[in-house]
């Protein structure tokens, strides 16, 4: 069986997932790097996605998830549902929309 998809737009990046596995994780443990401060925490939100069309690629979000993405307020510009990559984990294919991501060997790609 295939592992699920991730689809990142605008920059058409595709990566697998294990099932279960937190979208930023996977993304990192295949060479991209995902903006964020906390690095995985839940705390920072900056590595909030919009999901484009169907969520069900995705587990419901936490609680924690759900209270983190109220209080910072980006729902304000964002018509999708919002996520946290480092939360949100990938149970099928999945198609999110993120400004950012891109391989970690690209100018501008290192971690820091």
């Amino acid at each position: 069986m295939a592992s699920p998809t991730v689809r990142v737009e605008p920059s058409g990046i595709v990566f697998e997932a294990e099932p279960g596995e937190a979208v930023m994780h996977a993304a990192v443990r295949q060479g991209y790097r995902w903006p964020t401060l906390c690095h995985g925490e839940g705390s920072c939100t900056i590595c909030h996605f919009e999901v484009i069309g169907e969520a069900a690629g995705l587990a419901p979000p936490s609680s924690a998830e759900s209270d983190s993405l109220r209080n910072c307020g980006a729902s304000q510009w964002c018509a999708g549902e919002l996520r946290l990559a480092c939360q949100a984990r990938v149970l099928g294919d999945v198609v999110v929309r993120k400004k950012g991501v891109r391989p970690l060997d690209t100018p501008g790609g290192a971690r820091r």
